[in-house]
Parts: structure tokens; sequence; C-alpha cells
């Protein structure tokens, strides 16, 4: 076991969150070094919380929620378990990244669903919090799990056995889900789903411009409805909103007066073929749509804008999307780097109606703190879609985070008075978010739940509200 390191706070994160006390950090490595750190910290009455690889950026990075907590940061439990080739299935730790499987499964039938962030950042981590991958959401990829509860006894769920074999779902309950964004136990190993490598890969891309995102959101809402015969997630994204005065911030390359449909159509050559020809129907009468592209990305050469997502296009993670958009030569720079970034994850309406009304909403709050936002939607099913709402600030200017973080309160409360609840959210809001949209009912059957695993509330104190 490393030994406890005492530290007053944490290092600056990116999203520049109200720093909070920590009464030291440990570094387990295996799973008997997270039970043996748990059942000290009980009979110590030491509070917990567990990091995977604390690239959190825009929500907290590695910062708890609350004071006083000791950092399990669980980097280093970074072994592949198990690897299964005919079923498509991985069991790994926390600290495994993308590039790390993206690696192994390289020339297997299998890929991984990457995320847009950083090459290392946590497989598991980024599942339990509901992030979006290039191909699904994420948590469609959480199969099974392994968890060290408070008293420092070990559960499995979804199939995944003792021995840390996974068999799918078995009969009885199955308390996977319970554990996804949760403060019930330590999770020490995920079996993850892999994504079929497919036999042809389409990568769909066009400009269209901003006055008709309505329009070709309802016009893809519509496709996928009546049936994509491919896999992969389309998005809108890069709609700017910008104050029409002050100093405000966004990535380079970014066009205030269009917005970008980008995404993957993965399966069969046919599949993709036909998924194309539905997708270019669906948007014949949406103003730009003649420039829709469906690019072999393997073709697509560095230096290309497009690059970094061709890559991920064939489940090969990258850095380059992060770094560009913060400005930095490597990830480590993130949480003490110039450019400060926040982000604020709504369900979004994909009507043109209920779009339009939204946008104006939130166009006031940027007017009134001149700070820009850019807002994008992945259409992660036929039936919604999360919304990733980045906001970027000069964090040396005068007052530029203070306006970010009162631009990310206000956005917040526009979205939640326009029914769009909030689905994955920041160590400021995470208690919050949760109440505002959870039954009372359904709020005293998880602190019951709590109570009973964790009696002392150890276990990631604050964590979406318990």
């Amino acid at each position: 076991m490393q030994g406890l390191s005492r530290v007053e706070l944490m290092p600056r994160d990116v999203g520049g969150h109200q720093p909070r006390s920590i009464a030291g950090i440990e570094t387990p490595r295996t799973l008997d070094e997270v039970r043996a750190l748990v059942r000290r910290s009980m009979g110590a009455g030491r509070r917990l919380y567990p990091i995977s690889t604390g690239k959190n950026w825009g929500m907290g990075s590695a910062m708890p929620v609350t004071d006083d907590n000791v950092v399990v940061d669980l980097s280093g439990m970074n072994r592949i378990r198990g690897l299964d080739l005919d079923t498509g299935y991985a069991v790994i730790e926390p600290g495994v990244t993308q590039a790390q499987l993206a690696e192994v499964l390289r020339d297997t039938p299998w890929m991984l669903n990457v995320t847009n962030s950083c090459a290392d950042t946590s497989v598991v981590g980024n599942a339990l919090d509901r992030g979006d991958g290039t191909f699904r959401s994420r948590v469609h990829d959480v199969a099974g799990l392994e968890a060290v509860l408070a008293d420092g006894s070990v559960v499995t769920t979804g199939g995944l056995d003792p021995s840390g074999r996974y068999h799918g779902r078995v009969a009885g309950p199955d308390l996977t889900a319970a554990f996804v964004q949760h403060n019930l136990g330590i999770v020490t190993a995920m079996a993850v789903a892999l994504m079929p490598r497919p036999q042809s890969v389409g990568l769909v891309h066009a400009r269209i411009p901003r006055d008709q995102v309505g329009v070709a959101l309802d016009a893809i809402a519509g496709f996928l409805r009546r049936g994509n015969p491919a896999d992969g997630m389309l998005r809108v994204r890069e709609l700017a909103l910008t104050p029409s005065h002050g100093d405000w911030l966004l990535p380079a390359g970014v066009d205030r007066d269009l917005f970008t449909v980008l995404g993957p159509l993965l399966g069969s050559d046919a599949a993709v073929e036909l998924a194309e020809e539905l997708l270019r129907k669906a948007l014949v009468e949406v103003v730009g749509a003649e420039t829709l592209r469906v690019i072999d990305p393997t073709e697509v050469r560095p230096g290309d804008p497009l690059y970094a997502r061709a890559l991920m296009a064939q489940g090969i993670p990258t850095c380059l999307g992060v770094r560009n958009a913060l400005r930095v030569t490597s990830c480590d720079q993130i949480d003490e780097g110039k450019i400060g970034f926040l982000a604020l994850m709504p369900l979004m309406p994909t009507g043109a109606r209920r779009t339009e009304h939204l946008l104006a909403a939130l166009q006031t709050a940027v007017d009134a703190h001149t700070t820009a936002l850019m807002v994008e939607w992945n259409l992660v099913s036929r039936h919604m879609a999360n919304g990733v709402i980045q906001i970027f600030f000069e964090r040396g200017a005068p007052d530029a985070s203070y306006r970010a973080h009162q631009l990310r309160n206000d956005g917040n409360c526009v979205l939640r008075g326009n029914g769009c609840a909030i689905y994955r959210s920041d160590i400021d809001h995470a208690a919050a978010d949760a109440w505002s949209e959870t039954s009372t009912a359904s709020l005293g059957m998880l602190h019951r739940l709590k109570t009973a695993l964790d009696p002392d509330g150890l276990l990631s104190p604050g964590r979406y509200g318990a």
C-alpha cells in the first residue's frame, strides 16, 4: 500500500471551481489494498473519494464534492483482467485508459467505443458518469461491475463473477445500474461491452447555416426514428452563441454562422451505403445540406480538421481535439493551462420549435454574462439527445472565471425551466441536479439504500445527492 500524503488543497482544475480541502491521497494498486483501505477508514471515520484518472475536465477534474476527503487515486489499478474476443467483452480496472485498451484491441474483431477526450482518460470512470462515446452512450458499455462496499466486502453485478469472468446477465436482480453515478461503493473492475469492428465505416460531415439547426435536428431525428440501417451516433455540434459585446472565447476554427453535422455510420458496405442515401433524403430540404459528405476515415490525413474524428470513427483514441480546444501541447497542462473550461450536460429537445425557443433563452444568458458558449446534441437514441454545452474562458482575464460560472449557473436554470433535465453533473451542482429531478419517494429509497450499505457516509459524500 502506498503511504498517505498530507496536503491542504487539490491542484487547480481547468474549471476554476472553488478548491476543496482534502485529508490526503491514497494510491491502492490492487483489490485487496482497496479493501484494506476501506476497512481502516471505517474504523477511523475517514471519508473516501475515489477517482479513476482524475480527468473529469469541466466538471471538477480530480476534486471531491465536499471538503476533508481522502482522495483514492485508482489510476495505478490499470490491469486488463480479461479479454473475450469470442463474445466481445473486456474486464478492466479503473486505471485502464482508452489508449491502453484500444491498443490491445488493435487487429482484433472488436474495437472500443472511444470518447473525444484525452486518450489517457479512464474507460471505467467516464462510463460510470454516463459519458458519451463515438458510437453510443457509454452507459451501454457497462455490462457488469466489481465494487468494494463500505464494510470492505466485495460485490459483483451483471454476470461478472468473483473470479473476474464475465458470463452475461444471469438470473436474478441486477444492481449494475445502481452503481452508475453512485456512491454506494468503490468500483474496482468493469466488464465493458466492445463494438464489433465493421466491414465499412463512413464519416458523415456537413456544415450548415446556423438558422437551420432546428430543421436539421428534426430531419436527423426523423431519420433515426424511421430506422438507421447502420450503427453509430450522429452529432449536431459547434453551434456557437456569442454576446453582442464584451470579451469571450471560442475554440479556433469555430464559425458563428455555421454548425456541424458529424458522426460515423458503421456496418456492412450495403448498410452504410443505404444509411447514407436515407440520411441525404432526410436532409434534402435543409438549406446547405448539399454539402453533406460521407468520408472514408482511413483516407483522412494528419492536418485535416477531421483527422481526430476520423481516428475515433475507427476506434482509435486521440488527444488532438481536447488539446486544440484548450490550446495545450500536453494533456498534463490542462488543469494548469491558460484556458478555462466548464461543461453543462442536459437532455436536449430535437424538435425545431422547442430547439429555437431554448436557444433564444440561452442567448439571453450569454448576453447577460458577456460569455460565449457552444452547444452540441449527441443523438444517443431514437428518443432523445444528450446535450453538451461548453463554456471557455481566459483564466487570467478579469472576472472571466466568475462570468463563466454565472453563465453555467443561469444556463442550468434556463434548461431546467424549459424541461431539459441534467443527465451528468459537476461537483458544484451534483446534489441539486439529483434532488431537482428525482421524486421524494425515489430519494427516500436511495437514502435507505445508502444508509444500509454505508451508514456512516464514508464513500464519496455529496456525489449525486447522497
